[in-house]
Formats: structure tokens, C-alpha cells, sequence
């Protein structure tokens, strides 16, 4: 039985056919939904050649924007949403790290029943979901059954 679905999104195209396969799925069970983005820290996603070329303060703003631009993909997949399935229960996580630890991190604080990822995101915010890449680790090293939405 699937009570509890957890889908990642990056803002790419596949991962809204991802969030929409999601919210079928999780409409077809009666189950709740979680949408989740993650948001590679200045240490996980840059490391500069030369230390001293980059300010604190630049790394502060940056990482400040990173996170900005992180909360409107989730803000706007939390959106489409409840427009879809306004009576679905729909939760929604933000998380900073690796992305696909992050995931598997989640489905099982979460106790989730199925993860639903797309095939191929775009860039390196981007990247979040590209096959050999992200949904390929997490297949590998999920705790419950990973759907891939092409």
C-alpha cells in the first residue's frame, strides 16, 4: 500500500512530468504527498582555485541567492500543485547537501513508500536529477521503490 510519496523537483521539464506523475500516483492511493528541492551548499557545489579571489561576503550573497532561487522552485511546484489536486494533502521540504543523499535522507525520515525523480534535469541546480547522475544513486541506495518519470 503507498501512504506516503515523495517527489523531487528542480525546476527542469522532467521533473514537472515528475511532479505531475507523482500526483496521480498519490491521488490513485489516497496517500500524501512531499515535494522536495535540494540545495547543494558553497561547499559541496564550488571550490575556488584560489581561495583568497573570492570574499566571504560574495560566498554569503551567493549562497543566499542559490537559496533564493531554490525556494522558488519549490514555491512554484508546491503552487502547480494545489492547483492540480487542491484537496490532496501536499507537504513540501527545502534541504541543503548532496543531492542525492538528500533524497534517500528524506524518504527515510519520512518513511516514504515510493520516491518519484525525473529522468534528466537541466545544469547544475540543474543536474539535480540527470540519470547516471542523481536518480541513479538514488535507485541504487533508496529504502523503498524509485520511479523514474521520462
Amino acid at each position: 500500500m503507498i501512504k506516503q510519496v515523495l517527489v523531487a523537483v528542480d525546476g527542469s521539464e522532467n521533473s514537472l512530468r515528475a511532479l505531475d506523475f507523482a500526483l496521480d500516483l498519490t491521488e490513485k492511493y489516497a496517500a500524501s504527498l512531499t515535494i522536495l528541492n535540494v540545495s547543494e551548499s558553497m561547499a559541496v557545489s564550488t571550490v575556488p582555485q584560489d581561495p583568497g579571489a573570492i570574499s566571504a561576503e560574495s560566498l554569503v550573497t551567493f549562497n543566499k541567492d542559490l537559496n533564493k532561487i531554490h525556494e522558488n522552485i519549490l514555491r512554484k511546484a508546491v503552487l502547480h500543485a494545489k492547483e492540480s489536486k487542491p484537496n490532496m494533502p501536499v507537504s513540501s521540504k527545502l534541504r541543503e547537501g548532496n543531492a542525492a543523499s538528500q533524497i534517500i535522507a528524506e524518504a527515510r525520515e519520512s518513511g516514504c513508500d515510493v520516491i518519484v525523480v525525473g529522468h534528466k534535469g537541466v545544469g547544475k541546480v540543474k543536474e539535480f536529477l540527470g540519470l547516471g547522475g542523481i536518480s541513479e544513486k538514488v535507485v541504487h541506495t533508496a529504502p523503498c521503490p524509485v520511479i523514474i518519470v521520462r
